[in-house]
């Protein structure tokens, strides 16, 4: 499974015109619509922009239009209520959020993935792949990789069932469009191997 992190209202910048561009960037190199765009919802997250609910439904149904599956991590009780209204193909669950109390509000039927238990996980950004290597065994990595390195060594070396990254746009400014997030002329190169 293929997980690309596009983002909250920092990436998008709540702009239909831009959530457009990123979808159809995507499009453009997943051909066979193999990855789940993953956005993030929240109601505050420090200097974080929340990605407006309008705007999260915006890009569902377009995305859904060019034949992706499309979900959210969820850092509170209200955005995880916004997110059950749609047809996901699961929960994420940030690192560091699995002890909270509104995730018994997610039906049994509803997957939750959760980085740092799912998934192998390194809340620093970039991190290095020294980071990961150290924490986690290799059993670990090949179960599942969030990945906040700059590149694909990582996912070549581990070839993880689960492995999460995040995009932004060549002009992409703010938290989520740091070194760690991968670009259109990445996508490229992962969906080409």
């Amino acid at each position: 499974m293929i997980i690309i992190d596009f983002g909250s209202g920092n990436t998008s910048q709540n702009s239909c015109k831009i959530i457009d561009k990123m979808i159809d960037t995507l499009a453009e190199y997943d051909k066979k619509r193999q990855s789940i765009i993953k956005w993030q919802l929240f109601r505050a997250a420090g200097r974080n922009v929340p990605l407006l609910y309008n705007k999260f439904d915006y890009a569902y149904s377009y995305a859904a239009k060019l034949g992706f599956k499309t979900t959210a991590s969820v850092f509170d009780a209200e955005s995880l209520g916004f997110l059950l209204r749609y047809p996901i193909p699961f929960v994420k669950i940030a690192n560091g959020y699995h002890t909270h109390e509104f995730l018994k509000g997610v039906p049994e039927k509803i997957k939750v993935i959760i980085s740092g238990l799912d998934m192998s996980c390194i809340s620093e950004y970039p991190a290095t792949i020294e980071q990961y290597e150290s924490k986690f065994k290799e059993k670990d990595l090949k179960a599942g990789i969030s990945d906040h390195t700059t590149d694909w060594t990582l996912y070549k070396k581990y070839k993880p069932k689960i492995y999460e990254f995040h995009f932004c746009l060549d002009d992409s400014t703010g938290p989520d469009a740091g070194p760690f997030a991968r670009r259109p002329k990445q996508l490229k190169e992962f969906f080409n191997e």
